[in-house]
């Protein structure tokens, strides 16, 4: 019927090639936990994702046939959908995979809009990495403006609302998720440190695990 709503985007292919690509972009996505693509390979993929990621927390034998037919290569995937990802979304209701924006791939061709599809909670999440740099940047603002005695009682009320939210959102269903969180703003704090350190020896552009390099040679 005319001026109907598009249910699905047909990506330029015919059914078996878009159903093909489809299937691939799962499959390295189960693999990677992290690809990039075209915005609209992203979405669609990201509908199949979802569905082949509730077959692995079903974990039935139906569901196993269904997943195997959709993924290439099963033998080697299938261990890990059915296992690892089965138990990182146990407790959470859905939405096991982000989407997000990035700048076009090809410049200097077609200027497609570009995105990362990525499972959420999982080692890639860049959700979770920049809420951990803005967590870290935020307090060492407030560090730097309450020092000595009491800091650590300040350091909550520094962080902005948008943060805070931020922070339930990539916790709430990730597996100790604020000890995780709290492991990677410690290692950003120590990062900074060093490189704050590095600054002061006089090599503000070097990385500190280069510095020992340039020393050498100096002294060579």
């Amino acid at each position: 019927m005319a001026g109907g709503a598009l249910k699905y985007r047909h990506l330029s292919r015919s059914s078996a090639h878009r159903q093909a690509l489809l299937r691939n972009l799962v499959t390295s996505l189960i693999m990677h936990e992290s690809i990039k693509t075209t915005w609209a390979k992203a979405k669609e993929a990201q509908r199949l994702a979802e569905k082949v990621i509730t077959l692995g927390k079903k974990n039935t034998s139906a569901s196993r046939r269904r997943a195997e037919s959709i993924l290439f290569q099963p033998l080697d995937h299938l261990p890990k959908l059915f296992d690892e990802l089965r138990r990182r979304y146990a407790e959470r209701p859905g939405g096991y995979t982000r989407v997000l924006r990035i700048e076009p791939l090809n410049k200097h061709f077609d200027q497609a809009p570009s995105a990362i599809l990525e499972l959420v909670d999982g080692p890639k999440d860049m959700r979770f990495a920049m809420t951990a740099k803005t967590l870290a940047r935020e307090r060492a603002v407030v560090e730097d403006e309450y020092e000595g005695e009491g800091v650590s009682e300040k350091l909550d009320e520094g962080i902005r609302e948008i943060t805070a939210v931020n922070v339930r959102k990539v916790t709430r269903y990730r597996p100790s998720g604020m000890e995780e969180l709290e492991k990677e703003v410690k290692r950003l704090e120590m990062r900074d440190q060093d490189e704050k350190k590095v600054e002061v020896c006089g090599f503000p552009s070097l990385h500190p695990s280069h510095v020992s390099r340039f020393l050498l040679a100096a002294v060579v």
